[in-house]
């Protein structure tokens, strides 16, 4: 399975996108500023492709999607809440308001059993920005029906 994360929003103080499945919309997401800072040193992760497994997270005790293999982070998880505070440079879904995440745990729930399903399948996540997934996916940064009706992924 193949999701993309699509960088929004970027502040001195969080990042904000739309996370797709399959490159349908599925939730919004909020992670670390992309420049570091005080409260997140090493801001968010690098763009990019990672691959994706559903673990056990000793931290939060419960079935979480981990990615793999990120340069200069270890034990990056998507997961629940609700403001830029609750992640150390994890990535958070929901439903995005403005800089804050709603019905997060259910979002999260809804992720992980969805992957869960398909735990037999090799899963990633591209993290990128709206210019590459257009230009990637769509064919070019003017197609927004690409979003309507799903981009479309030669690995699927």
């Amino acid at each position: 399975m193949f999701l993309s994360l699509i960088r929004t929003n970027e502040s001195p103080s969080e990042t904000t996108g739309i996370l797709l499945i399959g490159g349908k919309p599925f939730c919004g997401t909020l992670e670390p500023p992309t420049v570091p800072n005080r409260q997140h040193p090493k801001g968010c992760i690098p763009l990019g492709w990672y691959g994706l497994t559903v673990t056990r997270s000793p931290k939060f005790g419960r079935l979480l999607p981990l990615l793999h293999n990120v340069p200069g982070f270890e034990g990056i998880r998507i997961h629940a809440g609700n403001t830029r505070d609750h992640t150390a440079g994890c990535i958070l879904v929901g439903r995005l308001n403005g800089n804050t995440l709603l019905n997060s745990l259910s979002t999260e729930k809804a992720l992980t059993e969805r992957l869960n399903k398909r735990n037999d399948e090799t899963h990633y996540i591209e993290i990128t920005t709206p210019e590459r997934f257009f230009t990637e996916h769509c064919g070019s940064i003017n197609d927004i029906t690409c979003l309507l009706y799903g981009a479309r992924f030669d690995r699927d």
